[in-house]
């Protein structure tokens, strides 16, 4: 398991030093496969209030930079010498994120809150008894008195090491906070239903982030933007019938590096890195508007809905009732699903009022399509 976490501020630099312990001891821990486990976790830092200027992560001897762009630059940086105190971390709510592979990657997601705005994520111990993860959250608390008393939300993402462990259910406890899961070592059968033969199938022809989905043989593919595609029923006049469509983009490693140079201009067809991080750091049953206009808040609301396995992948899915520039009863159903450095975008803009109108993609259709969609990364 990582067991032991620890995050300090040293200046500009962020120390974070991650140790790994075996779950047990004796014989158990001697028969263990050696190879790596490799294994993804989410550690947020806290720069409220810190001067703008380049910064600095290290976590066991790997390091990275990032640049702060703040109007602040009267705070001084702290330093891992100065005194602190430390402090149990509220959690509010814990959910599991199961993916897919061998072994099976569990994440407790964590949302929490620093006791103020000076606080860091300062400790995280993670230990597993029976079929109970325990993970304990502290924070490290300047002993500054000016600092805002206001809680400081936080998401965390804690990896869960499940290898060769017993099917059955597991409890997961937060801080006192506690959620379960079912684990199993047995493939789900596949319920996906057979394509039906009159359909067509189209292929991207990306060599990364490739995939395949098959549609009605009525509907038409238009080449949107770049690594885009949209799929829809031509329409003999574009005002006589309703505008739904499916939309298929992907997000290539390429693509991902120029977002974080800045230089990304928006060819993705309905990708927007702001957008998708507020998508991405959601909880199930959540609700928030990417837009940044409070009068554009209707139409760009999205709900959280549960996981959907998609080519036997796990992609997080959100609903917008109320999409932009369409009309009342389209519903726009929306996923993103990562894998092997590639981001897939698949979504459609629906009907739901059962018009039988020209053009109109019912949600049963729209699941019936989404359910034939293979990617090959």
């Amino acid at each position: 398991q990582v067991e032991h976490t620890e995050i300090k501020q040293d200046g500009a630099n962020f120390v974070i030093t991650l140790f790994a312990t075996p779950d047990g001891g004796g014989p158990a821990v001697d028969s263990c496969i050696k190879d790596p486990l490799p294994f993804k976790m989410s550690i947020p830092l806290n720069v409220v209030d810190l001067p703008a200027g380049p910064y600095t992560v290290t976590v066991n001897s790997s390091r990275a930079g990032f640049e702060l762009d703040t109007s602040n630059s009267t705070s001084s940086l702290r330093t891992a010498d100065m005194p602190f105190l430390k402090d149990d971390i509220q959690v509010d709510d814990v959910n599991i994120k199961i993916g897919v592979g061998s072994p099976i990657p569990v994440h407790a997601l964590v949302s929490a809150n620093l006791p103020n705005a000076c606080a860091q994520l300062g400790k995280m111990r993670v230990h597993r008894d029976e079929t109970t993860f325990f993970v304990q959250l502290l924070a490290y608390v300047p002993a500054q008195t000016d600092c805002n008393p206001d809680t400081l939300p936080i998401r965390i993402e804690v990896p869960l090491n499940i290898a060769f462990a017993p099917d059955g259910p597991y409890v997961v406890n937060v801080n006192g906070v506690t959620t379960s899961f079912d684990h199993s070592t047995t493939p789900a059968e596949d319920s996906q239903e057979p394509i039906p033969t009159s359909w067509t199938t189209y292929t991207s022809a990306s060599q990364q982030c490739g995939y395949g989905i098959s549609y009605p043989p009525e509907i038409q593919v238009s080449e949107q933007a770049l690594y885009s595609q949209t799929f829809g029923f031509k329409l003999p006049d574009s005002d006589a019938g309703v505008p739904n469509f499916i939309y298929m983009s992907v997000v290539t490693p390429e693509i991902q590096k120029i977002v974080k140079e800045g230089t990304y201009i928006h060819d993705i067809y309905n990708y927007d890195p702001a957008a998708t991080e507020i998508l991405l750091n959601m909880q199930s049953g959540e609700s928030k508007s990417v837009h940044q206009a409070p009068d554009m808040e209707t139409w760009f609301t999205f709900e959280r809905k549960p996981d959907t396995q998609i080519s036997g992948h796990s992609a997080q899915t959100y609903e917008n009732l109320h999409p932009w520039e369409f009309p009342s009863g389209t519903k726009e159903i929306r996923y993103y699903m990562s894998l092997d450095g590639c981001t897939y975008l698949f979504g459609g803009f629906v009907d739901t009022t059962e018009s039988d109108q020209p053009g109109a993609i019912t949600e049963n259709l729209f699941h019936q399509i989404i359910d034939t969609v293979q990617v090959k990364p």
